[in-house]
């Protein structure tokens, strides 16, 4: 009974940690440990984690073996490698569920955070074009084009026929910068006022160019440095 009461202290201060200062504030073998909670109402899952740990080498590991796999491990059993596998799983759908164009996007904050998955885990410049409703839903993302680690052309005639076949008059560009920081270059500056004129001879709207990193994420429009086409006049106008 002792030994019980002893678990269950643990896990109680191991819940509150984890709610007031998320997973990010454990180490692998705790995050384990934690998510094991669910398929061991009692037991002290503390060895298990780091026999898996130990058996796989590191957390990603572990959650990438397969369920026979996991099953080799002591203290793991059909229901604990189904729920350990099934974890990458659960993550992608909700990856996609979160870019899957359903959603509504008010802000540059919440477009920012929908690009910056789009863009994960690229190690190449790529460029892609959002076609937005009138009430900001995505109607379309489109890739244009994968560079080299530093650069990416982009075609402004391509940029074009992909914004009609969007079916809207507002678009979003995009592209990434995997080994730089989240600033337009001169190259980027010049290719952006060439696209929103080519845009605005078609009646749609250039409405921001986005850069991005793995960490950061920048609005052309935010930063007042968006080249606005004048559609009245035809002009090009740099803020």
């Amino acid at each position: 009974m002792a030994e019980y009461k002893r678990h269950q202290g643990h896990r109680q201060r191991m819940r509150e940690r984890v709610q007031n200062y998320g997973l990010d504030s454990l180490a692998d073998h705790e995050v384990l440990e934690y998510i094991l909670y669910t398929t061991n109402a009692q037991r002290d899952t503390n060895e298990i984690a780091y026999n898996l740990l130990e058996r796989f080498g590191d957390f990603a590991s572990v959650l990438e073996a397969s369920e026979e796999e996991l099953c080799t491990v002591e203290g793991i059993g059909p229901t604990s490698a189904r729920l350990l596998h099934m974890l990458p799983q659960v993550s992608r759908y909700y990856g996609r569920s979160r870019t899957d164009g359903k959603r509504c996007f008010k802000t540059t904050e919440q477009l920012g955070s929908y690009l910056m998955e789009k863009f994960a885990w690229s190690d190449y410049e790529r460029a892609m074009l959002v076609s937005l409703s009138t009430r900001r839903h995505i109607k379309a993302a489109v890739w244009l084009r994968e560079g080299t680690s530093d650069r990416v052309s982009l075609d402004v005639k391509d940029v074009v026929a992909t914004a009609i076949k969007g079916g809207t008059d507002a678009v979003v560009l995009c592209h990434n910068h995997p080994n730089g920081v989240a600033l337009p270059s001169m190259e980027d500056m010049e290719a952006t006022g060439s696209i929103a004129r080519a845009l605005g001879l078609v009646n749609i709207h250039l409405l921001d160019h986005f850069i991005l990193t793995d960490t950061e994420c920048f609005s052309m429009r935010d930063a007042g440095r968006l080249p606005i086409y004048d559609f009245k006049t035809g002009t090009l106008f740099w803020p």
